[in-house]
């Protein structure tokens, strides 16, 4: 009887220590929220666009058969109004060529981005995680410059244009809890055939926030 006793005991341990390490694994389906900065570059000379707050969210399902990868889907939006940015000033009329010639300008802009990839984890610790993600991005774009007199000399509203993204996510997980506290760099690359659009379009986030592991 002592024996059953200590064996119930032993499989009652086994069988608790391996639910709370399923749990360290974090291997099922989460969301996250988060915030923070962006660096967006949208004329060719990235000190003319300032640091602006960004804010969005993400979603991983776990691929079956597959450990730590999940497929991974990120939104995020940022905007900025009134800086001094430079423009073509071949644009200030209706000749649509190219030119040398730039002028300082009041810019607004805002952007929306959707990203579908894969993530990986690394387990660095228990409770500490490395993910690496990329994939496809698609940018939704409006922005708008004006003469330092009001005049509106360009106008885009609702671009369209594909991408790539590639990030790193630093997890931190929480002790007996689903949640983690995350960080993530996210670089986002696009470019257009757009005849205002010489240079490539690049994006720079920076964001902290929570995610939500559903169990299994």
């Amino acid at each position: 009887m002592k024996r059953i006793i200590f064996l119930t005991l032993l499989a009652i341990t086994f069988a608790s220590g391996y639910g709370q390490l399923n749990r360290l694994n974090y291997n099922s389906a989460f969301i996250s929220g988060m915030a923070g900065a962006a660096k967006v570059n949208f004329s060719g000379n990235e000190s003319q666009n300032p640091l602006s707050f960004a804010f969005g969210g993400s979603f991983g399902v776990p691929v079956p058969l597959v450990k730590n990868l999940f497929i991974y889907a990120r939104t995020s939006y940022t905007s900025q109004s009134n800086f001094q940015s430079i423009f073509n000033s071949s644009l200030f009329g209706n000749n649509f060529q190219i030119s040398e010639g730039f002028a300082e300008v009041n810019s607004s802009f805002s952007q929306l981005i959707l990203n579908g990839g894969l993530l990986y984890n690394f387990i660095v610790a228990d409770d500490l995680v490395l993910g690496v993600n990329g994939g496809l991005t698609f940018m939704v774009i409006n922005q708008e410059a004006r003469l330092r007199t009001g005049r509106v000399i360009s106008a885009i509203d609702n671009e369209t244009i594909w991408g790539a993204f590639g990030g790193l996510i630093v997890e931190k997980r929480w002790d007996d809890s689903d949640f983690a506290t995350i960080g993530e760099a996210q670089y986002n690359y696009a470019e257009s055939d757009a005849f205002y659009r010489p240079g490539a379009l690049s994006a720079m986030n920076y964001t902290f926030g929570v995610r939500y592991y559903f169990a299994d």
